[in-house]
């Protein structure tokens, strides 16, 4: 019998993948955000992962999307990451948002039933910004 593994949809930009420089026309510039293969050494037997972007709309966008994971992942394993012995990562790339018990995103406001919430206003929301372009602290 297979135990339920629920799944978590994981973004890929600003979120796997540093983005600093925000969209350039496709190309995948930057490096990983720190912790994230440390993150999924930990969740790998409790969670299906599956990462989806604005880039999966695309099968070249999902191949390098899992091209430069892979590479990056080699370089994190070679540089003393630690990884599962024996079994190997399996992580899926979706082309549309999966059905997922959690979503990972740089770009989300958690809603909290209440429409009224201050973090809703068209202020809150019009001032937002992802982690990796707030200002320096």
């Amino acid at each position: 019998m297979v135990d339920f593994k629920p799944t978590i949809c994981v973004d890929f930009d600003g979120v796997i993948h540093s983005y600093e420089r925000g969209w350039q026309g496709g190309v995948i510039y930057g490096q990983v955000v720190p912790g994230f293969f440390e993150w999924v050494e930990s969740v790998r037997d409790r969670v299906k992962l599956v990462i989806y972007s604005s880039r999966s709309k695309t099968d070249e966008g999902v191949t390098a999307m899992s091209l430069w994971l892979h590479e990056k992942r080699d370089e994190w394993i070679k540089a003393g990451g630690h990884r599962h012995p024996t079994e190997p990562l399996t992580i899926e790339f979706a082309h549309e948002k999966p059905a997922a018990w959690l979503t990972i995103d740089d770009r989300a406001i958690r809603f909290q039933g209440e429409w009224s919430d201050p973090a809703l206003s068209p202020d809150a929301i019009l001032a937002f910004r992802p982690w990796n372009s707030q200002p320096p602290k």
